[in-house]
């Protein structure tokens, strides 16, 4: 175990001096070499964090995105994206997250397409992610047909899953206006066994310049998955802008309580991530309508009606929320947004607000907040499996500063305070960004 933790920590200190290397690279080889595509983001993260009654939690991050050879669509692409992270607290501990490595082929005029390594399939099939590969013909230049097939893998490189495997048919077509469509079967075994079987459909489709509708659906296609069931996950947006002034969006989320794994997925990405939105995850059923006004040009206000419920536990919650924002208010340059939910219902939240104003100082981007919320995760790596806690009155003070020092090199600083009854948080994010 000792070794091992030895060997980890080396890796961390080589992996950022490897990346820097790399970028400074592929910036000097793209000079000379134009028929070379290199287009790279390298980010360094320190994150701290201070709770009442426990001591300093600190780590070190550096994650490094990369797309190299050819642009997407111009043929053989190679994507990575990569952290790798070291915990500097008393228990030590370094973890390599691998969100995309791959080899692809895409190129206009060719009917082929393949990707192979790991990647993420939300859009294309609404699986997640697999390590395996994908082929596909182009029926036409907007509509792809393919296959894909592989292990069902973690983000996270030392948590793959031999026996789960994944594989499936997709058809996908992307249009004009950013209209695409998705439709895909889906199988999903464990150690030999079908544990589901599903139709995953998706699409984005503007129907006029007034008028745009977003939507997604699984449906269960296993003989053991009662009738009432087998519709296992719905979401639909609608939003009409019938004039400048004045739009409107209506939407509707059904299905299984917690999508743990995209919040895993976001909060690996962002560790600042709170939780008040947590209610996209939570509630197994959601629907509502907001309308929002622009009576003049800096300024639009909204009203929102919501219906919550977790069908398992028989719970119904509404909420009303208004909310506003302000740009260059008396020409100061300060934007401002606020909302303001009035909850109620069987098991609802107390009422919660949130306020924020942000400026620009020359080249220096402030923002700061101000915000209360119920609702929380308990994250246990052990096993994997989120609970959603009670927060009593958590109210959150933010400020983040954006600092652009080059055009290759930026910098941003941010610190929260939790105050909190009985434990007050204290938390510092300091991110430092080279891109080419």
């Amino acid at each position: 175990m000792g070794e091992e933790h030895q060997v980890n920590k080396k890796l961390w200190y080589l992996v950022p001096c490897f990346l820097l290397f790399v970028l400074v690279l592929g910036s000097a080889g793209q000079e000379k070499q134009k028929d070379f595509y290199l287009r790279c983001a390298l980010y360094f993260d320190w994150f701290g964090a201070k709770y009442e009654g426990s001591d300093f939690f600190h780590q070190l991050s550096s994650r490094l995105k990369l797309e190299m050879v050819n642009r997407r669509g111009e043929g053989w692409t190679f994507l990575l994206d990569t952290r790798d992270r070291l915990r500097l607290s008393e228990k030590r501990g370094n973890r390599v997250i691998l969100y995309d490595a791959r080899i692809l082929f895409d190129k206009q005029g060719s009917p082929l397409f393949l990707s192979l390594g790991q990647m993420n399939l939300y859009d294309t099939a609404g699986i997640g992610q697999l390590l395996g590969g994908v082929v596909g013909y182009k029926i036409s230049r907007d509509l792809l047909l393919g296959g894909y097939g592989g292990l069902e893998s973690s983000i996270y490189v030392n948590r793959l899953e031999n026996d789960y495997q994944k594989y499936g048919v997709f058809a996908r077509y992307q249009g004009n206006y950013g209209r695409r469509f998705s439709l895909s079967y889906n199988q999903l075994k464990y150690s030999g066994s079908t544990e589901r079987q599903y139709i995953y459909a998706g699409t984005m489709f503007p129907f006029v310049k007034t008028l745009t509708f977003y939507g997604n659906l699984e449906y269960e296609l296993a003989s053991n998955v009662r009738s009432e069931d087998r519709l296992s996950r719905a979401f639909v947006n609608v939003r009409w802008d019938p004039s400048r002034a004045v739009d409107m969006t209506a939407f509707y989320s059904s299905g299984r309580g917690l999508d743990f794994h995209r919040y895993i997925l976001e909060r690996s990405q962002d560790p600042t991530l709170n939780d008040t939105e947590l209610e996209r995850f939570y509630y197994s059923s959601q629907y509502g309508l907001r309308l929002s006004i622009k009576p003049i040009r800096s300024l639009r206000l909204y009203v929102s009606r919501m219906e919550s419920e977790q069908k398992d536990l028989e719970i119904r919650n509404h909420t009303w929320r208004f909310g506003g924002s302000a740009g260059d208010i008396l020409k100061s340059g300060v934007t401002f947004y606020g909302n303001y939910a009035w909850n109620r219902g069987e098991m609802s939240e107390s009422d919660s607000y949130y306020v924020a104003l942000s400026k620009d100082f020359g080249r220096v981007s402030w923002h700061g907040s101000f915000s209360n919320t119920f609702n929380g995760i308990r994250y246990d790596h052990r096993n994997e499996t989120p609970e959603i806690i009670r927060l009593n009155d958590y109210k959150t003070l933010t400020t983040q500063f954006f600092i652009p020092i080059t055009r290759l090199f930026a910098t941003s600083l941010e610190y929260e305070y939790f105050l909190q009854e009985e434990s007050n948080q204290h938390l510092v994010f300091v991110r430092l960004i080279l891109r080419n």
